[in-house]
């Protein structure tokens, strides 16, 4: 299996420090509100992007659903302090050691300049003004640096993309509010190579009256038996689109890693069983990590009851309890497919503990 072992977090958001162990072929974090799982993922995500300028003003976005600038970057510095660096790093199952750390700075650029407003108070006083955000990076000791400059409006003025160095793993982050949508693209990759018939059996078992699954225009639609014209998926309540969107961006060859947040987030419970046995088997079948979170105890059951169907998955799952302890700080508590099954039988909470 490809992807990551571990990864290591220090001074990112509200992780002051984590390192989790250990990781499987489809790893759920668990946690209550704010026990960092969507920062874990945003980790993952940088990490894997590292030569990506634009990839933490994206993140901000979706994690504040408006348009970022670049104050907001000062929320990844640990209690807003940036003068601890956040940093990230990581073994991989291919041997390969990645590390990243972020650093606010400043760049000169004569366009970055403010120019005196009329009525500006004229000062003495020496400020530290940052208009740069800097990613750097090794990969086995190999160094790099991708950088974002913004203007005094907080937009990107220019960035530099790392030199001589580009990314061969393509990582996918499915947002909780389905604001990042691989539809599409997974849709048409699939057609090209294909394989979208794969999608198209696991609809069915999402809805026994689709027939068939169809993209034209870049938009998706659906085949209703008894219904004589396509229907947008867009027409069909999230449910079956965010069922749809995870299938097809696990399905999709071209996808190396699958985060996903909330994964229980607009779909009915019936849905969660044929969701699991999706993700495991398509996983497997297109050797691709995959990272969810998730908070509702009737996701965990089903879960349970898919591995207890299908033995040859039990071993690929990892469950990771994420707590902000009182002396301990943040802590990752590991379980298998055995902890699942023997808390599931014995009604054990694990998705909070302290």
């Amino acid at each position: 299996m490809d992807g990551l072992k571990n990864i290591e977090i220090k001074n990112f958001r509200g992780i002051d420090s984590l390192k989790i162990d250990d990781f499987s072929r489809v790893n759920v974090f668990l946690g209550q509100n704010s026990s960092g799982k969507t920062t874990i993922l945003e980790c993952l995500m940088l990490l894997m992007g590292m030569s990506n300028a634009d990839l933490p003003q994206n993140l901000n976005i979706i994690r504040s659903r408006t348009l970022s600038g670049f104050s907001d970057l000062i929320y990844m510095f640990h209690n807003l302090n940036y003068e601890q660096k956040p940093e990230i790093f990581s073994n991989m199952y291919d041997g390969t050691k990645r590390h990243l750390s972020l650093d606010l700075t400043y760049m000169f650029d004569e366009n970055s300049q403010p120019e005196l407003m009329s009525g500006q108070i004229i000062s003495s006083e020496t400020k530290k003004v940052f208009n740069t955000l800097k990613m750097s990076f090794d990969i086995n000791g190999k160094k790099y640096e991708s950088c974002s400059t913004f203007n005094e409006k907080g937009l990107v003025l220019k960035r530099k993309h790392a030199e001589d160095y580009l990314e061969k793993s393509k990582v996918v982050l499915m947002s909780a509010d389905m604001t990042t949508d691989y539809l599409s693209s997974s849709l048409v990759e699939l057609s090209i190579s294909k394989k979208r018939d794969i999608v198209t059996e696991r609809l069915k078992d999402f809805d026994s009256r689709i027939t068939s699954l169809e993209i034209l225009n870049n938009v998706a639609y659906v085949g209703l038996e008894g219904v004589s014209k396509l229907m947008t998926v867009s027409m069909m309540g999230d449910g079956l689109r965010r069922f749809l969107n995870i299938v097809a961006t696990s399905a999709n060859p071209s996808t190396n890693i699958v985060l996903i947040d909330e994964i229980d987030n607009g779909l009915h419970y019936s849905a969660y069983k044929k969701l699991w046995e999706a993700i495991f088997a398509l996983a497997t079948e297109t050797n691709k990590q995959v990272f969810v979170t998730t908070h509702s105890k009737e996701t965990l059951y089903k879960l349970n009851e898919m591995l207890e169907e299908h033995s040859e998955y039990q071993e690929s799952l990892r469950l990771y309890t994420i707590a902000n302890t009182p002396k301990k700080g943040h802590q990752a508590y590991k379980y298998t497919y055995e902890g699942l099954s023997s808390a599931c039988e014995n009604d054990v909470e694990l998705r909070g503990r302290l």
